[in-house]
């Protein structure tokens, strides 16, 4: 009697050790390997700047204060990062940093793998503030200016961008088509390229992103945004100028679609303390970011109701069908 006891004993403390185990999950020892964040830029710009200001006090916020790299995969009009994104496990090591346009505009331009409904959107950081400049010897002072030309002289203004797609030209579409005004639009291949059309006189204005270019170079005449922008106190935003739109181009973390919400949570709470350091802050304020926290489910909002909405300012520009 007693041996059949022990026995029994034996084999329910096997059953419970067994199912001990079998109920420890991957999420609950996440991250127990580096994180990669992928960004579809080239090293250098303002984006891989700021990738990598997360990527260097990220750490502090995860558990385990696991190591974070970021990783360039420029190419393809960001094709090529954001596909690697997609195609990722879904296990939170791999990650992206990427503003909205990639996400937004590239799949109606592109034959892409990828949706604006492909990703798992974790958090959104900051906006990045898009303007109408012009070269500072030009006639064209303030916003005020600028409609009085476009208006007396129908087709004749141009204007720099950094390519068809790219959020700059987006936000330049909707104010055209809002305002009912005609203008000339020439693509270049970057935002320093755009704008050194526009010091150069080779067009009449730049659409672009406000770090681009030194203030004091240019007139700044209307911003895109919805708000105004620390960094551009005194230039009104579309709507303040009469013109009932805006345009917003943001920057958040996405993850391939699948990643478990233990891990979602994980990483969205690490950024967004990261996010809340104020050295952060001022590194990205230095890049001429502004500050501009969402959770994941307004960061997809966001990014649904801008793929749409894209989608029909590219069909009425003729860039796509």
């Amino acid at each position: 009697m007693k041996k059949r006891t022990w026995i029994l004993f034996f084999a329910c403390t096997v059953i419970i050790s067994g199912c001990s185990q079998s109920s420890s999950s991957p999420e609950d020892d996440y991250p127990s390997d580096t994180i990669e964040i992928i960004t579809p830029f080239a090293p250098g710009g303002s984006t891989d700047t700021a990738a990598r200001i997360f990527e260097s006090h990220l750490s502090e916020n995860l558990p385990n204060n696991q190591n974070v790299i970021v990783d360039n995969r420029p190419g393809g009009q960001t094709t090529v990062g954001m596909t690697a994104i997609q195609n990722a496990e879904p296990d939170g090591y791999t990650i992206g940093f990427a503003s909205n346009s990639p996400i937004t505009t590239q799949p109606h331009l592109s034959d892409t793998e990828y949706d604006y409904d492909s990703f798992e959107p974790i958090i959104q950081l900051v906006d990045i503030p898009q303007v109408l400049m012009a070269n500072h010897d030009s006639e064209l002072e303030d916003f005020d200016d600028l409609l009085e030309f476009m208006e007396e002289n129908p087709g004749d203004f141009t204007y720099s961008t950094p390519g068809n797609g790219s959020i700059s030209d987006i936000a330049m579409l909707s104010f055209l088509s809002e305002a009912e005004l005609e203008a000339e639009a020439i693509p270049y291949e970057s935002g320093g390229d755009a704008v050194t059309a526009a010091l150069g006189g080779e067009v009449d204005a730049v659409s672009t992103f406000q770090g681009n270019v030194d203030a004091d170079q240019v007139n700044t005449l209307v911003q895109f945004s919805e708000e105004t922008s620390e960094m551009n106190e005194g230039v009104p935003t579309l709507e303040e100028g009469g013109i009932d739109t805006s345009t917003e181009a943001y920057i958040g973390i996405v993850a391939p679609e699948g990643v478990p919400q233990e891990i979602v949570d994980t990483l969205h709470d690490a950024f967004e303390q990261t996010l809340e350091d104020p050295e952060v802050q001022e590194q990205l304020l230095d890049l001429h970011y502004d500050i501009s926290y969402g959770t994941g489910e307004e960061f997809g909002q966001n990014l649904e109701e801008d793929y749409f909405e894209h989608e029909e300012l590219l069909r009425e520009a003729g860039q796509i069908e």
